[in-house]
């Protein structure tokens, strides 16, 4: 058996396990240490609010005052130009190939071997008319020319003596017939004679021979003498021939000397000195450089107004290559192609130059050249830059008050329609553009109108703008003044 006093000792300690027995004793010690601590802690949380609201106010109190304008925002500055019709060129621009005007292949016209050939008659070289570009061996020239001089004044001497037979024979038919008409005579007494018994037959028959052959010499001479113009005729044929043969032989001894038929560069030359060429032998090209001639291809749509300038001189503009600065070279254009090229859809205008041909720069045959062609419109055209149109619109800038322009300045839309756009300079509109398009007339702004051409995109219908000047007179712009306020 167990002691009794033992087991009442060791109760309590089972008690402190127990639901029932050992929490009931400890809970309310338990329950004002947590409510205690609770309450410490609102209290901190409560002095710190009341500390952080006070130094707010603090702080609230002693701050900056910032000065804020109550001024409202200035209008926007933009930039305007007056539409304002004005003289317009329109300008074309087109490729071409020089090629010269004036060209000359120089070829032998007589056969012969070079004999000379000058120092300076090579490639590059400039040659005026005339000057000699070979030489061939005259000597057989020269002998045709003697040749055909002989015959010639052998024919010549014949004709002549045609006149010294002409006088002659003259004279013997006049002899021929004072003899006939002697003869006759003498035969008449002798007839006589005869008659009164004084005469014989014999003697009759005498005289009449006389008389028949007196005849018979005058009918030569007169049938020698019907015959010489003829044989004039006949002869100055000949000495024509010969003469023309004579001018032959001549010109082809001239021929021997090849020369250049024109002024300017040769371009190339063959033949040296103891070659042998033939009549016909291309020998030298010779190429003028003073006029030269452009194919310029241009749209098909400049038709018509390339046919306005043509013969007109200084309306194309050339440069070698690439346009860029002052055209190197002006010209007109003397004709135009009558059809465009249904492919490439331009038309080809021909260009006519003259220029230094000492000069640098000058454009030779076979170079690429761009060009532009300057077309005046007809009638003046209101031009704007091109940046002011906006999706067919255009911002005018108006004046509400007098007609002085007293009043303020408001925006308004205008509807416009582009004819055709332009690249250039226009410094009596405005010098900082180089892009510009034409209206159609029946869309053009009211003559003096002002159009904007900058801040566009912040403009509004109605909204109020300055031009550049006006701004120092209207309200300075809204900002926040980030200087120092007074102090508290």
């Amino acid at each position: 058996m167990s002691d009794p006093s033992e087991s009442a000792l060791h109760a309590p300690e089972r008690g402190e396990g127990s639901p029932s027995g050992g929490s009931k004793s400890s809970h309310p010690h338990r329950g004002r240490n947590k409510g205690l601590a609770v309450g410490v802690r609102l209290g901190l949380i409560a002095v710190l609010l009341v500390g952080s609201l006070v130094i707010f106010g603090v702080l609230r109190s002693t701050r900056e005052q910032s000065k804020v304008r109550s001024d409202p925002a200035p209008p926007p500055v933009v930039r305007a130009v007056v539409a304002e019709a004005r003289p317009v060129e329109r300008v074309w621009e087109g490729f071409g190939t020089v090629r010269s005007m004036n060209r000359a292949q120089v070829a032998a016209e007589v056969s012969g071997r070079v004999i000379e050939r000058p120092r300076d008659a090579e490639p590059g070289r400039a040659v005026a008319r005339g000057q000699v570009l070979l030489v061939i061996d005259p000597t057989d020239y020269e002998v045709g020319v003697a040749r055909a001089r002989q015959g010639a004044a052998a024919t010549r001497a014949q004709v002549d003596g045609l006149s010294v037979e002409s006088e002659r024979i003259g004279n013997q038919i006049r002899l021929a017939e004072e003899e006939i008409e002697a003869a006759r005579r003498d035969l008449e007494r002798t007839e006589r004679a005869i008659a009164s018994g004084a005469g014989s037959p014999g003697e009759l028959d005498s005289k009449r021979t006389v008389l028949l052959r007196s005849q018979r010499e005058l009918d030569g001479l007169r049938q020698q003498s019907e015959l010489i113009p003829s044989r004039r005729l006949a002869l100055e044929a000949q000495l024509a021939g010969q003469v023309a043969e004579l001018r032959l032989a001549e010109e082809n001894l001239v021929r021997t000397r090849v020369v250049s038929p024109i002024e300017g560069e040769i371009q190339s030359i063959g033949p040296r000195t103891g070659d042998f060429i033939s009549a016909g032998t291309p020998v030298a090209a010779v190429v003028d450089l003073a006029r030269i001639e452009v194919p310029l291809r241009l749209p098909a749509s400049s038709a018509g107004w390339v046919a306005r300038v043509v013969g007109e001189p200084g309306t194309v503009s050339l440069w070698s290559g690439a346009a860029v600065g002052e055209p190197q070279h002006v010209g007109r254009i003397m004709r135009f192609s009558p059809e465009a090229d249904a492919d490439s859809r331009t038309i080809t205008v021909f260009v006519e130059v003259e220029q230094d041909p000492t000069r640098p720069d000058r454009l030779l045959p076979g170079s690429f050249v761009h060009g532009r062609v300057r077309t005046p419109d007809p009638a003046d055209r209101v031009v704007l830059p091109r940046r002011a149109i906006r999706s067919g619109r255009v911002m005018l800038v108006d004046a509400d008050g007098s007609a002085g322009g007293g009043g303020e300045r408001r925006v308004r839309v205008h509807l416009v329609r582009t004819d055709y756009s332009l690249e250039g300079s226009f410094p009596q509109i405005d010098p900082s553009e180089n892009e510009w398009v034409v209206l159609l007339p029946d869309s053009v702004p009211p003559a003096g109108s002002m159009v904007a051409v900058t801040a566009l995109e912040q403009l509004r219908p109605g909204m109020r703008v300055l031009l550049p000047g006006e701004e120092s007179a209207d309200a300075a712009p809204a900002a926040i003044d980030g200087g120092e306020g007074p102090n508290p």
